[in-house]
């Protein structure tokens, strides 16, 4: 894909209404390829949810993987338009499986899901600020007045981090600049292309991913500043999930990096491994949202 068909696809995406893809493989176990359905009455596959395509593109591997393993059930991927089209989904329990971040797999464990494990990368699950390359911003006072793009709340180490960061570095986050709401990462990345905005926020993984798949525009970006790590994206299952589906597929997603195949589709995602975890694993993040929800007051809730 070119440039300009990228600018248009994320434009698109921006305005349209929710986009599904159904992925999947067929029983033959082919090579992983999209493919299109309206028809989710059969009780032989599982929806793993993805925010964007961008996240469809980077987890075909994983989903792959998985699909070549497990016995009696395959996965298919479920990709929306924008997060706040996800994040609705998510609510609406729609998904079996998914991957998200603390904060919002604390409230998906109040309702129909569980946690299982967690993802650890090489970076720490940390967040990103970053600028264009020939931005003449150097210090943290020279965001005044300057416009930040930001996919926003609830975008753990995507936002609130940052705004916390921001916080402990002298300025006031509800007055000093003006945030710009988007609906993915990649609208971050593009809008600070565009010189739309002084500068973005993304989570580190979001952004390396990035780096990736368009290096073309990656290169004129940069990380200018970097947040404190926090606790990795959590693996949620449906608790109504077959148990012994749920153990399988537990067992597949907690021992795949330790093979040359699986180690790939991890790493693609921009992970080492995934690793055990439970709720009281992500406890410590109600004491982040505690906070930032006592700082973020006004226009910038």
């Amino acid at each position: 894909m070119n440039l300009t068909a990228l600018i248009r696809m994320i434009f698109f995406c921006g305005f349209s209404g929710t986009v599904v893809l159904w992925v999947g493989c067929n029983s033959t176990k082919d090579k992983y390829e999209p493919r299109y359905s309206l028809d989710s009455s059969s009780k032989n596959f599982l929806l793993f949810g993805v925010p964007t395509q961008s996240y469809y593109e980077i987890t075909d591997l994983f989903v792959n993987y998985l699909n070549q393993h497990l016995k009696g059930v395959q996965i298919q991927t479920v990709a929306s338009s924008s997060f706040s089209a996800y994040n609705e989904k998510l609510d609406k329990s729609y998904f079996d499986m998914t991957v998200v971040n603390g904060m919002v797999a604390l409230k998906s464990a109040e309702n129909d899901y569980s946690i299982v494990g967690q993802a650890v990368d090489e970076a720490g699950n940390s967040g990103a600020i970053l600028v264009n390359k020939d931005s003449a911003i150097n210090s943290f006072s020279e965001l005044t007045g300057k416009t930040i793009v930001t996919a926003g709340p609830p975008a753990l180490p995507g936002h609130i981090l940052q705004m916390l960061f921001l916080k402990s570095k002298g300025l006031d986050v509800n007055k000093d600049f003006k945030l710009k709401f988007c609906e993915s990462f990649e609208s971050v990345f593009l809008n600070l292309y565009l010189g739309r905005a002084s500068a973005g926020f993304s989570t580190i993984t979001s952004w390396n991913s990035f780096i990736k798949r368009r290096p073309e525009m990656a290169s004129r970006l940069m990380v200018k500043w970097q947040t404190a790590p926090i606790i990795g994206n959590a693996v949620l299952f449906r608790k109504d999930m077959d148990e012994q589906t749920a153990n399988q597929l537990r067992n597949l997603i907690l021992t795949m990096h330790n093979t040359e195949e699986g180690k790939k589709a991890v790493e693609k995602i921009g992970f080492l491994r995934f690793e055990p975890a439970t709720t009281a694993s992500y406890e410590p993040i109600r004491d982040v949202v505690k906070e930032y929800n006592a700082l973020v007051v006004g226009k910038n809730k």
